[in-house]
């Protein structure tokens, strides 16, 4: 079996930082709008506390709270550049599995949130409907 989840243990970083960071790449390159919107996304719903994440290289790496000892399934949102780079114009969302059963789906960048929260709701369980409140 070949699985490409990581083996080394998850470190997050706070969604707040994320969020600053993401917001300050777009504000440079225009092709991380979309990862600006999708940390956006995950804050304005409140799922800080169910997803974790931090940033690799520019790619936005997220799993299921609470983090799991490794080996352990991720989602990867890809940017240009990335070692799993997308089309241009279009947003790469990969599912990086421990038990080597992975995914990837890309669709143009205007359907990036739909897409990372079809991720989330498919392989962790978290549907931003099930939050009642929003920012």
């Amino acid at each position: 079996m070949r699985t490409l989840a990581p083996p080394y243990p998850f470190i997050p970083a706070p969604w707040a930082y994320s969020d600053e960071r993401f917001a300050e790449f777009a504000t440079d390159h225009p092709e991380f709008i979309h990862m600006s919107a999708i940390v956006k996304s995950v804050r304005s719903v409140g799922a800080e506390g169910d997803l974790a994440a931090h940033a690799s290289m520019h790619d936005l790496i997220v799993l299921a709270q609470p983090i799991p000892d490794p080996p352990y399934d991720v989602v990867a949102v890809r940017v240009p550049g990335s070692v799993s780079r997308p089309s241009d114009g279009w947003v790469l969302v990969e599912h990086l599995s421990a038990t080597g059963r992975n995914d990837r789906i890309e669709r143009p960048v205007g359907e990036a949130i739909p897409l990372f929260w079809r991720f989330m709701i498919e392989k962790f369980g978290v549907d931003p409907a099930s939050y009642s409140r929003t920012r």
